[in-house]
């Protein structure tokens, strides 16, 4: 899926450091040195630490305190590791406790972005790690320049002064910006942490501009804060052992709401009406501000918390009245900033700049040119969590999730000249059963007469958004609390298109289609005019027409497709499913290199997905290459021999292909994975449902009948009929076991392994009589079957099989 985006500055934002201070200021070598450990909770699950460490030096003959400041929080969305680790180092004053050097880390999965802000006489200057992004900041009387032990301020003005409220103007390193903070004094509290006790003051903190409020504990006899709490998220004063105590925190239930309403066919959703409770932070949003181009809003918004209905019908421009290409927008002020370069969003950047002349060169027009460069974006980057996040590491990856679609998309845009912006809100997915998933995309200016145009390169929706799409500003992040779909409406009306109506050209596919080897289930069904595959427990996917090659794609994501080969009289009897996964190249270790000839030495490495917790070593056997088979059991290695451009496994699960990068090494490999599913629903599992819920006499009538009946809808298997039955041994419910193993018997005859099963349920029944008599046929059958063997000698001699 590629309908979630990670505010990683998001989580800057909520993960806000802890700071600490002396209640007085010192001489400077009277800061000794100090380390603290901080742990970090969400949703009470510990998940993360911070640690701060403080120590004096000297620096060109002027003494400073080094500080380093280490985030580090174990996350999952979807499934997927998303670790965040930050690392902040400050230079400070020690006197003023002010910081004059600020270098930002960050890197999440593989992916890694770095700031830096130095204070140069009265001006700040940020820079991106990429270079091209600087930013020149004043320093206005009273700006707080915080490292992370600055409460100088807190101190003197709460806890030696007597203040009720105040207001600061705070530099955020982070982002490169001021914002204004304003405490207000709560009361006292008093507080255990990391074995000790704390009388604290507490302290409510607004950042209006983020929509962000905190609750702050501080120490009154340190200056130290102890405690943050913001929503559902928790930093609080703790011991090292925190370190190796913190789990992973699953993201899923903070960044989804599930309404339980499926709509395969999502590109075509052209009107819906939904309510919603949300929680955002990012920036201050306000009622008038959800009021966007095809979105409506009736409710309330108090500190950032939206209550109410949104109507939401974005239309489709046609390309009216746009602006020529090449445009030029560069004498509007209001449009300025969104032709400029800014942080993740590298648009002066050489190598974007020219594929986006190489992408837009003949363009009609604005519009012509702003599709083009939608569509290569749609097409050329895979998803992924977290993904590039940048502009130009998106596009030299060629990996992302939507946030890093979107930015590059832009930065494209505003490479050609062309006006946009990134917008942030939720969108309406399948997965769950149906839901809303935070997530973003992008507005590209097309002249006043049709203003901003929404466009979502991550969903395929290249020139268009459709109507799941809610928009909460532009650096918002999405927390629901609770989301109804009220109404909703597809293009040319709402149609359910089952039975007698489907359509003959579908007919053949639409049914259930197992995976015997993995006991899975989809069903293709018919809708809205098309096909659509459900997964059970994840989503729906409303499929594209298929291509030449007859590949069906899902219509929000090309690292997934479907066949369905036909037999001769047009049957279809099978599906394959094609998984396909881009994992970079991570390093090629010497002792991999050795007796490999020279031709595969360019392929042979380490290919890593942090996120998914997969390392691939490709080596070399002969003229071959082998693989780890990381589908199947641990340790089973996979043989790929050349085929044209692509490597393949001889039974055609496996095929790889290798990407090179702009100097001609190998950069990454693209592993599609084949799956093999009969059609049919497996008789055991309709088995196993009546059983269970009406007893073992309406099943045994059931399978027979579904025998009777069946035409290609019930699969027959052994192995599930024989795993169902030990499901029911272990379950004590044996009289039901053994009616399975007849019934398996019946079907299976000739397999020794029927008799074996139904031998040892006679056996746990305790009627031996019954039990010799199978394993004796399941001998006769199999000679070789050293486990019957025993236990048959075992039950003649008195002996406990057992």
């Amino acid at each position: 899926m590629k309908t979630l985006k990670l505010f990683v500055f998001s989580l800057l934002l909520v993960f806000v450091m802890p700071k600490c201070a002396s209640s007085q200021p010192q001489t400077p070598w009277g800061h000794d040195e100090k380390t603290y450990f901080y742990g970090v909770e969400i949703s009470e699950i510990l998940c993360g630490y911070v640690k701060i460490t403080s120590a004096p030096e000297m620096k060109e003959d002027r003494q400073v305190l080094r500080q380093e400041a280490i985030v580090s929080l174990n996350l999952s969305v979807l499934g997927g590791g998303v670790n965040l680790l930050i690392t902040n180092q400050y230079l400070t004053d020690p006197e003023t406790e002010q910081f004059f050097f600020n270098q930002t880390d960050i890197k999440q999965g593989s992916v890694s972005m770095d700031f830096s802000s130095v204070l140069q006489e009265d001006t700040i200057l940020f820079t991106s790690g990429s270079g091209q992004i600087h930013k020149r900041i004043p320093v206005t009387p009273g700006l707080i320049l915080e490292g992370p032990l600055t409460t100088i301020h807190i101190v003197n003005d709460f806890i030696k002064g007597d203040l009720q409220k105040k207001s600061y103007e705070v530099y955020d390193p982070s982002r490169g910006e001021i914002a204004e903070k304003s405490y207000t004094r709560l009361g006292t509290d008093d507080l255990e942490l990391a074995g000790k006790s704390y009388s604290c003051i507490m302290l409510n903190e607004e950042n209006p501009s983020l929509g962000v409020t905190a609750k702050q504990w501080y120490d009154t006899e340190t200056g130290l804060n102890i405690q943050t709490v913001i929503a559902n998220r928790r930093i609080y004063l703790a011991d090292p052992s925190v370190v190796k105590n913190i789990t992973t925190a699953n993201l899923d239930e903070m960044l989804f709401a599930r309404v339980g309403t499926k709509i395969p066919d999502i590109h075509n959703i052209e009107y819906m009406k939904v309510r919603g409770i949300i929680k955002s932070s990012g920036e201050k949003i306000t009622p008038e501000s959800l009021h966007a181009g095809g979105q409506s809003f009736s409710g309330s918004v108090n500190d950032n918390l939206i209550e109410g209905v949104f109507e939401l019908t974005p239309g489709k421009y046609k390309g009216e009245n746009a602006p020529p290409f090449p445009t030029d927008f560069s004498n509007n002020q209001e449009l300025k900033k969104y032709l400029a370069p800014e942080n993740l969003i590298e648009s002066s950047d050489p190598v974007l700049v020219e594929k986006a002349r190489e992408i837009t060169e003949g363009s009609a027009d604005a519009w012509d040119a702003a599709k083009r460069l939608s569509k290569w974006v749609a097409e050329n980057i895979e998803g992924a969590v977290p993904g590039g996040t940048s502009a130009i590491n998106t596009y030299k990856t060629r990996q992302g999730e939507c946030g890093s679609h979107s930015r590059l998309l832009a930065a494209f845009c505003r490479a050609a000249g062309i006006p946009a912006r990134v917008v942030a809100g939720c969108i309406y997915t399948t997965l769950y059963g149906g839901s809303f998933g935070q997530h973003a995309w992008t507005e590209i200016w097309m002249g006043r007469d049709a203003g901003w145009i929404p466009v979502d390169a991550t969903a395929f929706e290249t020139d268009f958004i459709d109507a799941g799409h809610i928009r909460l500003g532009e650096k918002s992040t999405f927390n629901p609390e609770e989301m109804e779909i009220l109404e909703y409406r597809m293009a040319g009306g709402e149609t359910e298109q089952i039975g007698d109506t489907i359509p003959f050209a579908f007919r053949p596919y639409v049914g259930k289609y197992t995976d015997l080897e993995r006991n899975r289930i989809f069903t293709v069904t018919f809708q809205n005019n098309g096909l659509a595959v459900d997964i059970p427990g994840q989503m729906v996917l409303a499929l594209n027409d298929p291509d030449t090659a007859e590949r069906w794609y899902p219509q929000i994501t090309r690292q997934l497709y479907f066949k369905f080969p036909k037999t001769t009289v047009g049957t279809v009897e099978k599906m394959y499913v094609t998984q396909v996964v881009p994992i970079p190249k991570s390093e090629t270790p010497d002792s991999m290199l050795l007796d490999a000839p020279a031709h595969l030495a360019p392929m042979i490495g380490l290919y890593s997905l942090p996120q998914a917790n997969l390392t691939v070593a490709v080596s070399a056997r002969g003229n071959a290459l082998r693989i780890p088979d990381i589908t199947g059991p641990k340790g089973k290695k996979v043989i790929l021999t050349e085929s044209g451009k692509s490597w393949m496994s001889d039974d055609g699960k496996y095929e790889v292909q290798f990407e090179k990068n702009d100097q001609g090494e190998v950069s990454r490999m693209i592993i599609s994975i084949s799956f093999t599913f009969k059609k049919g629903e497996p008789a055991a599992s309709v088995l196993e449902k009546v059983i269970d819920e009406e007893g073992i006499e309406e099943g045994i009538r059931r399978y027979q009948e579904m025998h009777a009946v069946n035409q290609g809808e019930y699969i027959f298997s052994e192995e599930l009929m024989n795993a169902l039955g030990y499901r029911l041994i272990a379950q004590n419910k044996i009289a039901e076991a053994i009616e399975v193993f007849k019934l398996n018997v019946s079907d299976h005859p000739d397999s020794f392994n029927t008799y074996d099963s139904l031998g040892e349920a006679y056996m746990r029944k305790g009627d031996n009589e019954l039990a010799v008599l199978n394993y004796k046929k399941s001998l006769e059958l199999n000679p070789d079957n050293e486990n019957g063997k025993k236990i048959l000698e075992k039950i003649q001699s008195g002996e406990n099989p057992d």
